[in-house]
Protein backbone atom coordinates (compact mmCIF):
# COMPACT_ATOMS: atom_id res chain seq x y z
CA UNK A 1 0.00 0.00 0.00
CA UNK A 2 1.42 3.40 -0.92
CA UNK A 3 0.97 6.72 0.86
CA UNK A 4 -2.08 7.89 -1.07
CA UNK A 5 -3.85 4.56 -0.63
CA UNK A 6 -3.07 4.60 3.08
CA UNK A 7 -4.32 8.19 3.45
CA UNK A 8 -7.73 7.06 2.14
CA UNK A 9 -7.90 4.17 4.63
CA UNK A 10 -6.44 5.89 7.70
CA UNK A 11 -8.60 5.88 10.82
CA UNK A 12 -11.61 8.17 10.54
CA UNK A 13 -10.61 10.13 13.65
CA UNK A 14 -7.37 11.14 11.92
CA UNK A 15 -9.03 11.96 8.60
CA UNK A 16 -11.62 14.22 10.28
CA UNK A 17 -9.02 16.32 12.09
CA UNK A 18 -8.05 19.71 10.59
CA UNK A 19 -4.46 18.56 11.03
CA UNK A 20 -5.06 15.81 8.45
CA UNK A 21 -5.01 18.47 5.71
CA UNK A 22 -1.31 19.04 6.45
CA UNK A 23 0.48 16.75 3.98
CA UNK A 24 3.65 16.46 6.05
CA UNK A 25 1.54 15.15 8.94
CA UNK A 26 0.09 12.48 6.64
CA UNK A 27 3.56 11.53 5.40
CA UNK A 28 4.99 11.50 8.91
CA UNK A 29 2.19 9.36 10.27
CA UNK A 30 2.60 6.91 7.39
CA UNK A 31 6.39 6.72 7.77
CA UNK A 32 6.04 6.19 11.53
CA UNK A 33 3.72 3.27 10.82
CA UNK A 34 6.16 1.84 8.27
CA UNK A 35 9.09 2.24 10.67
CA UNK A 36 7.21 0.20 13.24
CA UNK A 37 6.68 -2.56 10.68
CA UNK A 38 10.28 -2.35 9.46
CA UNK A 39 11.51 -2.69 13.03
CA UNK A 40 10.38 -6.31 13.07
CA UNK A 41 12.73 -7.16 10.20
CA UNK A 42 15.57 -5.15 11.66
CA UNK A 43 15.28 -6.66 15.14
CA UNK A 44 16.53 -9.98 13.74
CA UNK A 45 19.96 -8.41 13.35
CA UNK A 46 21.63 -7.85 16.74
CA UNK A 47 24.07 -5.27 15.34
CA UNK A 48 21.09 -3.04 14.53
CA UNK A 49 19.58 -3.04 18.03
CA UNK A 50 20.34 0.66 18.55
CA UNK A 51 19.22 1.55 15.06
CA UNK A 52 15.79 -0.02 15.54
CA UNK A 53 14.85 1.97 18.63
CA UNK A 54 16.26 5.22 17.22
CA UNK A 55 14.49 4.72 13.89
CA UNK A 56 11.12 4.09 15.49
CA UNK A 57 11.56 7.00 17.89
CA UNK A 58 12.69 9.53 15.27
CA UNK A 59 10.06 8.47 12.71
CA UNK A 60 7.31 8.71 15.32
CA UNK A 61 8.55 12.11 16.40
CA UNK A 62 7.86 13.65 12.99
CA UNK A 63 4.04 13.60 13.09
CA UNK A 64 3.96 14.06 16.86
CA UNK A 65 6.04 17.22 16.70
CA UNK A 66 4.21 18.57 13.63
CA UNK A 67 0.93 18.14 15.51
CA UNK A 68 2.32 19.90 18.55
CA UNK A 69 3.61 22.79 16.45
CA UNK A 70 0.40 23.04 14.46
CA UNK A 71 -1.48 23.55 17.71
CA UNK A 72 0.61 26.54 18.79
CA UNK A 73 -0.76 30.06 18.38
CA UNK A 74 2.61 31.76 18.20
CA UNK A 75 4.50 31.75 14.90
CA UNK A 76 7.74 31.50 16.86
CA UNK A 77 6.48 28.38 18.63
CA UNK A 78 5.24 26.80 15.38
CA UNK A 79 8.63 27.41 13.76
CA UNK A 80 10.41 25.82 16.71
CA UNK A 81 8.32 22.65 16.55
CA UNK A 82 8.49 22.42 12.76
CA UNK A 83 12.28 22.68 13.08
CA UNK A 84 12.23 19.86 15.62
CA UNK A 85 10.14 17.76 13.20
CA UNK A 86 12.64 18.53 10.45
CA UNK A 87 15.46 17.30 12.67
CA UNK A 88 13.54 14.11 13.41
CA UNK A 89 12.88 13.49 9.71
CA UNK A 90 16.57 13.92 8.96
CA UNK A 91 17.45 11.63 11.85
CA UNK A 92 15.07 8.94 10.56
CA UNK A 93 16.73 9.31 7.16
CA UNK A 94 20.08 8.55 8.77
CA UNK A 95 18.75 5.46 10.57
CA UNK A 96 17.16 4.12 7.39
CA UNK A 97 20.48 4.69 5.62
CA UNK A 98 22.22 2.72 8.36
CA UNK A 99 19.84 -0.19 7.77
CA UNK A 100 20.15 -0.07 3.97
CA UNK A 101 22.18 -3.27 3.75
CA UNK A 102 19.56 -5.18 5.74
CA UNK A 103 16.26 -4.03 4.24
CA UNK A 104 15.34 -4.42 0.56
CA UNK A 105 16.81 -1.57 -1.52
CA UNK A 106 13.44 -0.60 -3.00
CA UNK A 107 11.94 -0.36 0.49
CA UNK A 108 14.75 1.85 1.77
CA UNK A 109 14.49 4.05 -1.33
CA UNK A 110 10.75 4.44 -0.76
CA UNK A 111 11.23 5.42 2.90
CA UNK A 112 14.03 7.87 2.03
CA UNK A 113 11.89 9.45 -0.70
CA UNK A 114 9.01 9.95 1.73
CA UNK A 115 11.33 11.45 4.34
CA UNK A 116 12.92 13.74 1.74
CA UNK A 117 9.45 14.98 0.80
CA UNK A 118 8.65 15.56 4.47
CA UNK A 119 11.84 17.61 4.81
CA UNK A 120 10.93 19.70 1.75
CA UNK A 121 7.47 20.40 3.12
CA UNK A 122 8.76 21.24 6.58
CA UNK A 123 11.33 23.65 5.15
CA UNK A 124 8.54 25.37 3.20
CA UNK A 125 6.32 25.53 6.29
CA UNK A 126 9.15 27.06 8.30
CA UNK A 127 9.86 29.55 5.52
CA UNK A 128 6.18 30.50 5.30
CA UNK A 129 5.94 30.99 9.05
CA UNK A 130 9.04 33.21 9.00
CA UNK A 131 7.50 35.30 6.22
CA UNK A 132 4.23 35.59 8.14
CA UNK A 133 2.38 33.44 5.61
CA UNK A 134 1.64 30.57 7.95
CA UNK A 135 -1.67 29.60 9.42
CA UNK A 136 -3.38 32.39 11.36
CA UNK A 137 -5.55 31.96 14.42
CA UNK A 138 -8.72 33.97 14.95
CA UNK A 139 -8.01 37.30 16.65
CA UNK A 140 -10.60 36.68 19.39
CA UNK A 141 -8.73 33.79 21.02
CA UNK A 142 -7.60 34.51 24.57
Amino acid sequence: MNLDEWVQTAPRALRESPLWKVRVYQIGTYVARLAGQDAAALERHPRLAGTVSQLVKSAGSVPATVSEGYSRQSRRERIKYYEYALGSAREATTWYSNAADTLPAEMVDDRLTLLARACQLLLKMIQNERKGKGRDFPKDLP
